[in-house]
């Protein structure tokens, strides 16, 4: 079935060292030139891709910097969808006073439940990451 949306999946957060993320918004940033839109969902571990400046210091051999790609995807206008609870898990404070505190949202990202990604999947091809 050809369609005009993609649908990346992405689970994993920085234990690989950001591969999979360059992956991912290199793999969207291709298809929004394409003329596919591209959404990229970030959940399980990946949901700590989502908060500002995670993406620093990351490059793959062969790839450009993370946050190129990144900021292109935005630019370009490609989704960033974060699963709500995943957030909450991997992103949160905990009680004591002297955790730091996590990074903001990054721009343009929406925190969304399963429900919504599951409506986005029946509409376009989905690669899990």
């Amino acid at each position: 079935m050809a369609t005009n949306k993609m649908l990346i999946i992405l689970t994993t957060g920085a234990e690989d060292r950001g591969n999979r993320a360059t992956l991912a918004f290199s793999m969207g940033m291709a298809a929004q030139i394409s003329g596919v839109a591209a959404t990229i969902y970030l959940t399980m571990n990946g949901a700590v891709w989502s908060r500002e400046r995670s993406w620093d210091g990351v490059q793959v051999d062969g790839f450009a910097p993370l946050t190129t790609y990144v900021g292109q995807f935005i630019e370009s206008g490609g989704r960033v969808l974060v699963c709500s609870p995943c957030d909450a898990a991997q992103c949160a404070v905990g009680d004591n006073a002297a955790a730091p505190r996590p990074a903001p949202l990054m721009a343009g990202a929406e925190l969304c439940g399963v429900g919504h990604v599951v409506d986005l999947a029946l509409e376009a091809s989905v690669i899990t990451l």
